[in-house]
């Protein structure tokens, strides 16, 4: 029937699509989303795991100035089910026990309660803390809009060795925070992304830099609850539907084809889905462009299930090890029972993700029993690897001007997802910043029309 054709299909079940279609619905839009894979989530989501119980397939920390994510999840009425935490802390392990503490005075206003946090740093000599006054005047310069070029084309290693950061400054703290944030190594990400996401945590208030953590699983975080509202506004959700290419016709394009056949047409088409898949599409020839050399970042995780616990704080960044971070599954989601299941991460995970998964447990529990000393008096019961090849955006110098708007496009058809210019690093901010840009410029009939 005419009137159960959409107004707007959305590729891509993950936390843009959704979102993307939560807003449309809410904005009165009927919307129709095709996801390929048989559940929602996209390249963020969890499942259940007999012998550790509910696994993340790479545990994902989230900021209090996630604006637009806070904002995608209390509209399906979940922000709840996401704890932000009081105090801006990271805990640091090193090899042989060591520990070191980034603690950063809430109040204090930002970027002072930073520049507290870093000073106080034990593992950094005061000398190579002198150079934070070049870093925080260069961050200041780059405080709003584009970030310039020269420094785009920087990786974060050149652009902080050339600020004077020491090596073991950058080692200590920068390292890990842009491994954490780019889910790519220094050596390779532009320092672009870098400056996008400390600028947006440390310059938006101190509470901006606030970090959180989700209670349950991501699945029951979003997935479900954005099935439902798109649902109960008319809207339908499609899994196990694979698109093999656009419908276009005089210049514009009217809806999608799957690889089994179906046609779907609608007034317009957003997709969410990753560059590597979306250019695998029968495209017009309108659509192609540079952003087809867009390249993915892997991520690869474990969840162990130990016969006692090991750690006691929420999250630990490892120092100078293979294995970057290690979270407290057992505190963050409140499990019960004897021992602990923590949740540890390699990311920009190049060298790991080709190997076995064994070996890859292997070099992760010699790091925890390395910078852990508990760790290495536990018995691992049980133990899931999840390997993300396609995990993020890889964002290496020149891939900024290769991303396009969010919202951009042709007639009929938007771009959107955490990979398009937002802003940001490609994140989960990032992906519910592009959706919410999408869905406005639709809404208000400013869009690719």
């Amino acid at each position: 029937m005419a009137s159960e054709r959409p107004d707007v299909l959305v590729l891509g079940g993950g936390f843009a699509g959704l979102a993307c279609a939560a807003a449309l619905a809410e904005g009165g839009r009927r919307v129709l989303v095709l996801e390929k894979k048989p559940r929602l989530g996209g390249r963020a989501y969890s499942f259940g795991d007999p012998g550790v119980g509910e696994v993340d397939n790479g545990q994902h920390l989230f900021m209090a100035c996630y604006r637009a994510t806070r904002r995608f999840l209390k509209t399906i009425g979940t922000e709840d089910r996401l704890e932000i935490f009081p105090d801006v802390a990271v805990d640091y392990a090193e090899s042989g026990g060591g520990r070191d503490r980034l603690d950063c005075p809430s109040w204090l206003p930002a970027p002072w309660h930073l520049a507290v946090g870093l000073l106080r740093l034990r593992g950094v000599p005061a000398r190579d803390k002198a150079a934070l006054l070049g870093f925080d005047q260069a961050l200041k310069a780059m405080k709003k809009g584009p970030v310039p070029d020269g420094v785009e084309r920087l990786t974060v290693r050149e652009w902080l060795t050339g600020l004077g950061i020491s090596r073991t400054f950058q080692t200590r703290f920068f390292d890990p925070a842009a491994i954490g944030i780019l889910n790519e190594t220094p050596e390779r990400a532009s320092a672009a992304g870098f400056v996008q996401a400390l600028r947006e945590m440390f310059f938006g208030g101190a509470s901006g830099s606030r970090f959180a953590l989700a209670r349950v699983g991501l699945s029951e975080l979003y997935t479900d609850a954005a099935r439902a509202f798109v649902e109960a506004r008319g809207g339908r959700v499609i899994s196990t539907a694979k698109a093999a290419g656009l419908i276009a016709a005089d210049g514009r394009v009217r809806g999608v084809v799957t690889d089994m056949g179906s046609r779907f047409e609608a007034e317009h088409v957003v997709s969410t889905l990753p560059p590597w898949d979306l250019k695998k599409l029968d495209l017009p020839a309108a659509l192609r462009g540079p952003w087809e050399d867009l390249s993915p970042a892997p991520i690869v995780g474990a969840t162990l299930k130990l016969d006692r616990p090991v750690m006691s704080e929420r999250f630990i960044g490892l120092l100078g090890t293979e294995t970057h971070w290690v979270f407290n599954k057992t505190r963050i989601q409140g499990l019960t029972g004897s021992g602990q299941v923590i949740s540890v991460v390699i990311s920009g995970a190049h060298a790991q993700v080709g190997r076995s998964p064994d070996a890859i447990l292997a070099a992760m529990t010699r790091d925890l029993s390395a910078c852990l000393p508990d760790f290495a008096k536990a018995k691992v019961s049980a133990a899931k690897l999840v390997k993300e090849p396609f995990a993020t955006l890889s964002p290496v110098p020149g891939a900024e001007a290769k991303r396009p708007e969010p919202g951009s496009g042709m007639p009929g058809f938007s771009f959107a997802g955490d990979w398009t210019r937002t802003g940001l690093p490609a994140t989960i901010e990032s992906a519910c910043a592009s959706a919410f840009a999408a869905a406005s410029r639709l809404t208000k009939g400013s869009g690719t029309k």
